[in-house]
This record gives structure tokens, sequence and C-alpha cells, in this order.
């Protein structure tokens, strides 16, 4: 009886520092555009946790803690950007709008609602005009170049 305690508890113990080492956090700040900047000058903070090498959950927060946006994002040389579904709040916490990046830029069809959770009118953004904004935004350059 002992001996399988002493394994459950190893295995427990394993377990909880793989899963420590697997995840790691990191803070961005940005400004009222959504652009990294310094912590003073900033109006929303991103929290990154870290899913695989170069994916991570990420979590904006307002001034007031409230979450803003919660999706997924890549590192592409320095750079963090939005690749997946995303879903923006309102303040009251209601669903803002929420939909689909690929590298940085919206694609697809974005479901919006006003502030009571009522549906507006959706908006496309056109999947083969993406690689067009990402160009024009050199989203996919380093920040060194």
């Amino acid at each position: 009886m002992k001996a399988k305690l002493r394994v459950l508890f190893s295995i427990g113990m394993l377990w909880t520092m793989c899963a420590g080492a697997q995840t790691s956090t990191e803070m961005v700040y940005l400004d009222g555009l959504m652009k990294a900047t310094s912590q003073e000058k900033s109006s929303y903070k991103l929290q990154l946790n870290k899913v695989s090498p170069d994916v991570y959950e990420g979590k904006i927060y307002d001034f007031t803690g409230e979450v803003k946006a919660v999706g997924r994002y890549i590192r592409i040389n320095k750079k963090v950007l939005e690749d997946g579904h995303f879903i923006y709040y309102y303040a009251n916490g209601q669903t803002e709008s929420e939909g689909e990046f690929d590298r940085g830029v919206k694609v697809g069809n974005w479901k919006r609602y006003d502030p009571s959770g009522k549906r507006k009118a959706d908006r496309y953004y056109p999947v083969e005009s993406a690689d067009k904004i990402r160009e024009a935004m050199e989203l996919e350059k380093s920040n060194d170049e």
C-alpha cells in the first residue's frame, strides 16, 4: 500500500513539474489602438500563456482589470500576432464581436452584438485580402528589420 502511494505521489509531483515547466506567462502592454507600448503609456495589457513553442492563449485586460478580449496568438520572429478565434467584450461583460484572425488580420465572418447582447449586422473580411493587408502593415517582418 505504501509503495502504491509513493508511486502515485511521484507521478503527481512529476505531472506538476512538467505542467509548470510548459506554462509560462508573458505580459505585453498595449495602447488604445492595441499596439505594443510601454507600461506607462498603456491602456490595456495582454497576458500571454504559452501553450506550445510559438503559440499562446491570450487575454487582454483594460485598466480596471476587466477582460476586453480572449484569443490565440502566434509568435513570428519577434512579433506576437492574433491567429485563431477571438472574442471581444464590452465593459458590461457582453460579447461585442467574435471571429477569426489569420496571422494578425481579421478574416471571414465576424459576428457583432450591441451592449445588451442583441445581434448586429455581421462584418465580412475577405480572406483573399489578408496577405495584402499584412504586407501593407509589415506584420510578418522582424522588429529588427
